[in-house]
Parts: structure tokens; C-alpha cells; sequence
């Protein structure tokens, strides 16, 4: 078996572990099908559009949350059409699963840093402590990041959908890989390293606070 075959099988077993990979949910790109469903490969791409947009976009001086109303409406997209299939209301389409799991993974991108700004773990996760609030205030209606903001997630989501909808079926294995990467780090990443990571800093946290009562 190719070093290429080993790794779409580490891929593919990575996926497993968060998605049923039911193969007529799942894209097909470069002649293999990504790690995950349409939604779920949305999801994990749309965080780290996510990511990307608060580097650049958020209010560094502000304290409030991402905006409120936005933030639900981008989420409710995927709750919607995700329990309107549950309960069979209608039958989704792989287009409908990738462009609200990409609006979707865009705006918990967002929470979850800021999440982390109103815990006492603030600042403990490397890669979210230079994207952080400097004050974190939920009540604060200056939202860390607005409308606008989230109205550019919105829109990069969508040449996103477009992007990643043009190479569905391609047979150019690039285009796969291009996909399964970011997918497959950012299950390591959320499923993994942060739960680690989180485990880490709260053990160091008990572990000085009984060191100070000594």
C-alpha cells in the first residue's frame, strides 16, 4: 500500500472517530471521500475561517460577545435543517450540510474564544490567548466581534461553498488534500490537543492553588 494510501486510511479512521462517514453524505474530491459528511467537513473548515476572521476582524478594545442575533441565525441554519432531517420534515442535499456547517463552524469559532476569555483558563490556550479579549464582559454591549464581522464571515463562507462545491468530483488529487488536512487538524486539534491542553492548565491551576494554602 502507497505512503498516499496509508494516509487516507489515517485520515479516514480519524473522521471515524467524530462522523458516520455515510458515504451518500459525503463528498467526493480528488477520486476519495473526505474524512467526514458534507456538514461536518463544513464545520471544520468553517473554523478556521473562524479563526482567520477574528485575527483580522475582531475589536481588540471591546469586551462585549460576538454579536448575539447573528450568531443564532448562522447556527440555527445547521440545528434547523439538521433536526428537520431527523424527523424527517424533508431530505437535505449535500450543498445544504457544507454551507450551514461552514456558517456554522464560522461563528463557534468565535464563541469558543471567547468562551475561553470568561474562564478562569484565560490566556492558558496558546493558540487562542493572542486572539482573546483583552476583558471579557457578557453584558457589554461593544461586541468583540460585530455584525459586520460575522456579515464577512457570512460572505467568505459562501465563496468557501462555492470553492469547495466546484471540486466536488474532480478527479485532481490535490483538491482532496487540500480538504482533508485542515479537516483532519482540526480534529485533532478540537477533539485532542485543546481537551489536553484544557486538562493541563486546570491540573496546574489545582495544582498552585494547594501549593499557596500550604
Amino acid at each position: 500500500m502507497s505512503v498516499d494510501q496509508e494516509i487516507i486510511r489515517f485520515f479516514n479512521f480519524l473522521g471515524s472517530l467524530v462522523c458516520h462517514q455515510r458515504p451518500e453524505r459525503t463528498l467526493i474530491v480528488g477520486g476519495n471521500h473526505l474524512p467526514v459528511c458534507a456538514r461536518d467537513t463544513g464545520a471544520f473548515i468553517g473554523l478556521f475561517l473562524g479563526y482567520a476572521l477574528v485575527l483580522f476582524l475582531r475589536k481588540k478594545k471591546a469586551k462585549g460577545p460576538p454579536n448575539l442575533y447573528l450568531s443564532l441565525l448562522m447556527m440555527l441554519s445547521l440545528w434547523i435543517d439538521s433536526f428537520g432531517q431527523l424527523f424527517q420534515f424533508w431530505t437535505s442535499t449535500n450543498d445544504v450540510r457544507l454551507i450551514t456547517g461552514l456558517l456554522f463552524g464560522v461563528v463557534l469559532a468565535t464563541w469558543l474564544i471567547y468562551a475561553f476569555s470568561l474562564s478562569p483558563l484565560r490566556g492558558k490556550i496558546p493558540f487562542m490567548k493572542s486572539l482573546q479579549p483583552e476583558i471579557a464582559v457578557l453584558d457589554d454591549e461593544d461586541s468583540w466581534f460585530d455584525g459586520k464581522a460575522l456579515f464577512v464571515g457570512i460572505a467568505c463562507s459562501s465563496i468557501l461553498f462555492a470553492a469547495i462545491r466546484s471540486v466536488v468530483g474532480s478527479d485532481f488529487a490535490l483538491f482532496y488534500w487540500m480538504l482533508s488536512f485542515p479537516i483532519a487538524l482540526g480534529i485533532v486539534l478540537h477533539f485532542f490537543v485543546l481537551p489536553l491542553l484544557l486538562l493541563i492548565a486546570a491540573l496546574r491551576k489545582l495544582f498552585f492553588r494547594g501549593s499557596r494554602k500550604k
